[in-house]
């Protein structure tokens, strides 16, 4: 998404402040898309699984089971 801004009467000063926020901005939108990724991309552990989709048994479940959830 695009916006504009009007910066007539700013100092170049100014401007370059509200060009370096944006590519920090921009900087830090892509490391959290990067690290979100990473945290996406990991296997998930048997307990994650069981913590985000419970289940209720009367017996054992072997790690196949769950996984296969």
């Amino acid at each position: 998404m695009s916006k504009l801004l009007n910066i007539t009467g700013l100092k170049s000063e100014q401007i370059a402040q509200i060009e370096a926020i944006i590519e920090a901005f921009k900087a830090k939108n892509k490391l959290d898309i990067l690290v979100d990724h990473k945290i996406n991309d990991k296997p998930q552990d048997f307990i994650d699984i069981l913590t985000k989709n419970p289940i209720k048994v009367n017996e054992f479940l072997s790690r196949e089971q769950i996984y296969e959830r």
